[in-house]
């Protein structure tokens, strides 16, 4: 769990630590337990459970109780196979492969349950109405931002990809409000990702972050918020496997979304021809060459 991780990372007094671990012991058990309930229990105050939660970035107790609530529910519930070990040593050949197939879907079926109507709509209509887009992220989210890039440039969209090289910082000041940026964290804590959203809150540029379902700093600053399949742990996991599929899925939605939805005819045509001058691929194979 994302909150439990955050937790784990969080410096408690030893009165504090005695608070969270009952919290975590108690699991579900706490959606009936008031602060006054569970100060009694650990014999200890309600003022410190406000304390822990400001120490982890909740304005008060009951914002971080229905933050962690929401999030156990979730990782509660049952799915195939594990995000983060989706095999073992033990495993044969075919039974990582059926896994690998297993956990691709399911982290495709958890994006498109995560994100809902409202949030996605007025992801598009910032998107659309951006003349520049910003990219930021970091590793392996920035080398899909770039196929992204390539995705929208066949309909004239102008992306650019900002990376550490960049200058991440420095390119975020240099943005205007003809810009919109999509800030991506899986954790929405990457130190770098939160200073960049906080430059575009302040100089009121919109952006659009794509972080994990838990309460995070870059999602609280965000004109509007989409979530990445949260199943996977931050540092425990064989590889980024969920959270790859997943943020590759929310590109494609942008890319149908902003590109098709309004202007499909144009936009279609403007690809195919565009394609046709930059693809000179053929095959063999009748069906798929066109020719």
């Amino acid at each position: 769990m994302l909150i439990v991780n955050q937790i784990e990372n969080t410096h408690f007094s030893k009165t504090e630590k005695e608070i969270v671990d009952y919290i975590i012991d108690q699991g579900m058990n706490i959606e009936k337990m008031s602060a006054n309930e569970i100060a009694r229990n650990t014999f200890t105050s309600a003022p410190l459970l406000v304390r822990i939660a400001k120490k982890l970035g909740y304005s008060g107790f009951n914002e971080f109780k229905s933050a962690y609530l929401k999030e156990l529910s979730y990782m509660l519930e049952e799915t195939d196979v594990d995000a983060s070990i989706p095999f073992l040593l033990s495993d044969d050949l075919m039974t990582i492969t059926k896994n690998l197939a297993l956990l691709e879907k399911e982290t495709i079926q958890d994006t498109q349950q995560l994100n809902h109507h409202d949030d996605l709509q007025e992801a598009v209509r910032l998107l659309q109405k951006a003349q520049v887009i910003d990219v930021y992220g970091v590793l392996n989210h920035v080398l899909l931002a770039k196929h992204f890039k390539a995705l929208m440039m066949y309909i004239d969209k102008d992306v650019q990809v900002i990376d550490q090289v960049t200058g991440q910082k420095r390119s975020a000041c240099l943005a205007n409000k003809n810009h919109c940026a999509i800030i991506i964290s899986y954790s929405g804590q990457t130190r770098e990702m939160v200073e960049v959203a906080e430059i575009y809150h302040k100089r009121q540029i919109p952006f659009i972050s794509i972080t994990c379902m838990a309460e995070n700093s870059i999602s609280r600053l965000a004109n509007a918020t989409l979530y990445l399949s949260s199943r996977e742990m931050l540092h425990i996991k064989i590889g980024d496997f969920a959270s790859t599929t997943s943020l590759k899925i929310s590109y494609l939605m942008f890319y149908m979304l902003v590109s098709f939805r309004m202007i499909y005819k144009k936009n279609l045509e403007t690809k195919i021809v565009v394609a046709s001058y930059v693809d000179d691929r053929q095959s063999e194979d009748e069906y798929i060459n066109e020719k």
